[in-house]
Order: structure tokens, then sequence, then C-alpha cells
């Protein structure tokens, strides 16, 4: 067998190192092949390990932070929310205010007649009962109830000298205090009731209610004779004819209240009810 020279082989060990990048360990191992083939030995070699190549690393970046939110967006997210259950509420409210005032509303005077709109002025148009109490059991203004209306404006009789009680109420009613003073009364009611005729301005100041239709005053004044004085029910129904005949007479001729006097209240009672007076008329 021809042996290989030395120096050749060492030129072959440097080339393959080059080629696969091996470095010293692989011309050591080649040394000691080359040595066993010198010698004859033909026990194989073993090969150094390669070199693990780098692995790349696989962790995902970090996110950028968040930019920063404008104070006017971050309050909005911070503010309190109208909770979702308030959104029916808030729909039902313009129907249950619909249905709240419908009630409220006064039923018509066709309904009762006119002592019913008479109630209806005195508990809330008139504001009567602001003064003379829901009962008219007086208050600021004089007591009306247990009689005591008509024993200042009484249905006229012989015992009080045929006193036109209904004339005298309308006008005091329609004047008031200041009205009647205008007119030059300083007094007002029955002079034959017991502690005479009523000073004006004795009990404070009443105010005059001539804003009100004729159709309103008169229901009011008719209905506190009836329901505070306990008119008899015989007085009662001559007298609501006779104001429905003054009240239909008002709205022929378009008359309205404008501060007029007890004598001239009965003499239009006695017009619309066709009779001389009306104390006669009521007296019948």
């Amino acid at each position: 067998m021809t042996e290989v020279p030395e120096h050749l082989l060492a030129k072959s060990r440097e080339a393959r190192a080059r080629l696969t990048g091996e470095g010293a360990d692989a011309g050591t191992s080649d040394d000691a092949a080359g040595a066993a083939a010198d010698t004859g030995d033909t026990t194989p070699v073993p090969a150094a390990a390669a070199t693990p190549a780098p692995v790349a690393d696989t962790t995902p970046a970090e996110p950028p932070p968040p930019e920063p939110v404008a104070p006017y967006v971050e309050a909005a997210k911070n503010r309190k929310k109208v909770p979702v259950w308030i959104v029916p509420v808030l729909l039902f409210i313009p129907i249950w205010a619909i249905y709240y005032v419908g009630l409220l509303e006064p039923p018509p005077a066709e309904e009762g007649g006119l002592l019913v709109e008479g109630a209806e002025v005195y508990a809330v148009t008139g504001g009567c009962a602001g003064c003379h109490g829901a009962a008219g059991g007086g208050g600021t203004g004089r007591q009306l109830n247990a009689g005591e209306v008509l024993l200042t404006f009484p249905v006229p009789s012989e015992e009080n000298g045929n006193y036109d009680g209904l004339a005298h109420m309308i006008s005091w009613v329609v004047n008031g205090t200041g009205g009647t003073q205008q007119l030059g009364l300083a007094t007002y009611g029955d002079p034959n009731r017991e502690g005479g005729a009523r000073e004006t301005g004795s009990f404070g100041n009443m105010g005059g209610n001539n804003s009100l239709t004729v159709e309103e005053l008169l229901a009011v004044v008719h209905y506190e004779r009836v329901n505070h004085g306990e008119l008899s029910e015989e007085d009662a129904e001559a007298e609501l004819a006779l104001l429905e005949a003054v009240i239909e007479e008002a709205e022929a001729t378009g008359f309205t209240w404008n501060g007029q006097s007890p004598e001239e209240i009965s003499e239009l009672l006695a017009a619309a009810g066709g009779a001389e007076g009306t104390s006669e008329a009521a007296a019948e």
C-alpha cells in the first residue's frame, strides 16, 4: 500500500475545515485519523459534535402604550348615565298629565244645574271658600253656614218688612266692600236682623266679583243661600226659576256686572220675573 505524504494530508484537512467550518477539533480528529492510518490502525475515529445553529427569538414584541385620552372624553365616560328604567317613565308622563288635567276639570253645569255650578264657583273660580271656609264656617270672611247668610240677606217677609235680601246679596257679592262704599252705602244686610245691618268693612274687606259672568255670580249666590243658608225647598225653587230667567235675559241683552246697586238689581230681578219687584216674586 502506497503511503500518502503528510503534507498532502494537512492540505486536505485545511480544505475540508474551510468548507465545513470545522475548527481545530476537526484538525485534531484528522490528525488522529492520519496517525491511525500511518500506524495501520483501522479503528474508526468519532467525528466532533456539530455546533447548533442559533435559534431566532419568537417572543412577540410588547404593544405600544395607548395614547392619552382627552380630559373631556374621560369626563364623558365617567359621567353618570340615565338609567334605562327611566325611559318608559318619561314617555308615560305626558299621557299621565293629560288624564290628570282631564280628571280635574269640573263637571259641566248642565249635568247638575245652577247649584252644581255655584259649588264650583264657590270652591274654585270665585275663591269664596278661601275666606268663608269650604263648609261656610267662616275665617277671614264671615260665617255663612247654619243659616247665617239668610239672617243677613233673608227671603222677603212681613217680619223683615219685605226686605229684598236676594237683590242686596247679589249687589254685595258683585261690589264687595270697596264697591259698596263707592255707592255711598255704609251698611249692608237686613236692618231688622239682631244687631242691625252690618257695617261695611267691619269684618275685613271683601273683594268684588264683577269679573264673574252673570251665570257664575248668580250660581254662587244661589249655592250659598241653599247650601249654607238652608233655604227651604219652596223658596229655593222660586229663587232658582227667577235666577234662570235673569240669566236668559242677560244672554239676550248682553248684560254684565258693572257696580249695580241693590235697587238696580231688584229692578233687574223684577223685569226678568215679570213681577213688580223681587219681594213680591219671592213671596208668592
